[in-house]
């Protein structure tokens, strides 16, 4: 199993406008900001109204375009960091390996071209692992792409 990098981290924010301009301020990103069914790709793909979604139903994300932050609006959960995701080349034996080291997974989905495993926040200090399997150079240019199937 190789994990090939962090890709992103992902931040609740219960106030996604103000998280974006102050994320711009402190590390000079440029965001998009996605609204489910709307115009991010993965978006309804992804998002499952269950404690392991990316987005809930209904809910915002914003990406920034070099693909470092994920900002999650979640206006009545604590703020912070919620996910790493890793890209790895081999998912079934980076998944293998985690389960091994006592990682329980929360779901193991398709969100168009990406492959996505996420283990409970719970088996590692609160916060969720995510791994990614995908062609292209970044998450970020992968999933604002256009259209995917669902």
């Amino acid at each position: 199993m190789k994990i090939d990098r962090m890709e992103l981290l992902g931040v609740v924010v219960t106030d996604l406008d103000e998280a974006v301009d102050r994320y711009t301020r402190l590390f000079g990103l440029e965001f998009h900001i996605f609204t489910p069914g709307e115009s991010y790709p993965l978006a309804d793909a992804i998002a499952i109204n269950d404690s392991a979604a990316q987005i809930p139903a209904g809910g915002r994300i914003a990406m920034d375009t070099s693909g470092m932050f994920e900002l999650i609006e979640l206006p009545d959960e604590q703020p912070g960091f919620r996910n790493i995701h890793y890209r790895v080349d081999d998912i079934e034996a980076a998944k293998a390996h985690f389960i091994a080291e006592g990682m329980t997974v929360v779901r193991d989905l398709y969100a168009g071209p990406i492959r996505e495993v996420i283990f409970d926040g719970a088996t590692f200090g609160g916060i969720r692992v995510c791994l990614m399997q995908y062609d292209g150079p970044s998450f970020a240019e992968v999933a604002t792409s256009g259209p995917v199937p669902v």
